[in-house]
């Protein structure tokens, strides 16, 4: 076995790095029984309020910006309805943008 020194491989500082996660949304049951999920940094609607929707027959999910939506942390973590994790499951849904604002992806 040989050993490598790990001196050199320090993260430089400063300047941004480009996005490590690819656009993707997951949802869970919380500890208290209801709703909830997370985003990760690749979706653009991190600290905004957020409108999602789901079409069954196509097992299609959208998420877009929307004032009267909920709120999303700038964590990425948001509450919403149960029912949609019983109905998506608890998989990492990739999304790609539609060009039409809305992020969409299928579960």
């Amino acid at each position: 076995m040989a050993f490598v020194s790990e001196v050199h491989k320090s993260r430089k500082r400063g300047g941004r790095r480009p996005h490590q996660n690819p656009a993707s949304i997951r949802f869970r049951k919380t500890p208290s029984g209801s709703g909830g999920g997370t985003m990760t940094n690749g979706v653009p609607f991190r600290a905004m309020k957020i409108d999602i929707q789901i079409e069954e027959a196509s097992r299609s999910i959208r998420i877009n910006r929307d004032d009267s939506g909920v709120s999303c942390g700038k964590n990425g973590t948001f509450s919403c309805s149960l029912e949609i994790f019983k109905i998506v499951g608890s998989e990492p849904i990739p999304l790609y943008e539609g060009g039409d604002g809305w992020w969409y992806g299928k579960y």
